[in-house]
């Protein structure tokens, strides 16, 4: 669920779908971005709601994967994609507790955004190195 899976979603969907919303964003923009599946969504774009639907699935997939492994209190999300915030976080918390075992019975993990936002891991690595 990379910012590159998002985009090469939209681009096929765009092939599909010639009357989407998708391509003037894509225009306008002058290419095609991870936001732009979202902002188009956002402008009531079905095809558009598709593919973030779609790309919620796979993201709530994997991080409940990593739920069911490590059990941890609070996940994290950094990377451009952070930056749509409750817009990827609030269909994204139940997707996630649909995917971890324990069905409503364990507590979920909080899931959060970022504070450093797409420069996380960058900073994350240097402290390692303290």
């Amino acid at each position: 669920s990379s910012a590159t899976a998002l985009i090469r979603m939209t681009k096929e969907k765009m092939q599909a779908d010639a009357d989407s919303l998708l391509h003037q964003l894509a225009k306008k923009e002058g290419k095609v971005s991870g936001r732009t599946a979202f902002e188009a969504a956002r402008a009531g774009d079905a095809a558009a709601q598709e593919v973030v639907d779609t790309y919620i699935s796979y993201l709530a997939c994997g991080i409940g994967n990593l739920v069911n492994i490590f059990q941890p209190e609070t996940v994290v999300i950094g990377g451009g994609i952070s930056n749509e915030r409750e817009n990827l976080l609030r269909p994204l918390r139940p997707a996630v507790v649909a995917e971890s075992y324990g069905g409503g019975v364990v507590r979920s993990p909080e899931l959060r955004i970022a504070e450093l936002g797409n420069d996380a891991g960058i900073v994350g690595a240097a402290c390692l190195g303290l």
